[in-house]
């Protein structure tokens, strides 16, 4: 892995990444910004909403540190960081489906993410298919016209079964489907998701990342064709952390690779 185009080891990586102390007079760990309102220098600027940071559900140094980590660590375009694990599966499919489109899930998903399919998601009217883990390649035969996302999760909750992912992946781009991954169980140290052709990697930050059984979290990251549209997603649906959280979550990431 590399920063700054400087090759370190994974637990290296981890133990600086997403913060620079020279930004902050020297101090080894970034702040923790409690923030609302930002101040803008004139009218001009809020207008334009050309600075940084704009308002606090949209970021603080202390959210940037966090994802900005994650990022090295998946390869990705930009992450956002969610109130838990389910909201890191509620935010994209959100972001990304709409009535009358189609979404395949894995069957030995996370059953959270089972119950806001079989419910939310129908009642918003997508149509909701559960495929086999071992399909591999052959999930071709499940593609519709109007599939707009393939759902994995791999290591698969409660049976563990481990997904051909590029496989799957490889359909369902061919297909004009998006991939989202849930990685939790393998995380980045063990299976870089965006590397093998998924779109969106997902993570219950609450379980490995942050590590104490403290603190709940969700993580989303995405490659650059998606990005923009889970970030605006993000922002629309509101659904952000608070500061504390994000910093126990950031502090509990740089012993993971222990």
């Amino acid at each position: 892995m590399a920063k700054d185009g400087i090759e370190m080891g994974t637990n290296t990586l981890l133990a600086h990444s997403g913060n620079n102390p020279r930004d902050y007079f020297g101090f080894v760990n970034p702040p923790v910004v409690h923030a609302s309102t930002v101040l803008y220098p004139d009218a001009a600027s809020m207008a334009g909403r050309s600075q940084k940071y704009t308002y606090g559900t949209r970021g603080t140094p202390t959210m940037d540190a966090l994802t900005l980590a994650v990022d090295a660590l998946e390869g990705s375009a930009g992450t956002i960081a969610v109130p838990s694990g389910l909201a890191a599966v509620t935010v994209p499919l959100l972001a990304f489906l709409a009535a009358g489109d189609h979404l395949l899930i894995v069957d030995s998903v996370y059953h959270p993410t089972r119950h806001f399919a079989d419910t939310m998601l129908k009642r918003l009217g997508v149509e909701v298919e559960y495929y086999e883990p071992r399909i591999g390649a052959g999930i071709a035969s499940l593609i519709k016209p109007n599939t707009k996302v393939v759902f994995t999760e791999s290591p698969g909750s409660n049976t563990y079964e481990v997904q051909d992912i590029p496989a799957i992946a490889k359909v369902a781009h061919e297909a004009g489907a998006i991939v989202m991954m849930d990685n939790t169980w393998a995380t980045p140290l063990y299976f870089k998701p965006l590397d093998h052709g998924v779109d969106i990697s997902i993570h219950a930050a609450t379980k490995y990342p942050a590590g104490h059984s403290d603190v709940l979290l969700g993580l989303v990251s995405a490659n650059k064709a998606c990005w923009t549209k889970l970030y605006d997603g993000f922002c629309t649906l509101g659904c952000c952390s608070g500061p504390d959280d994000i910093y126990q979550v950031l502090r509990g990431l740089r012993t993971m690779g222990v």
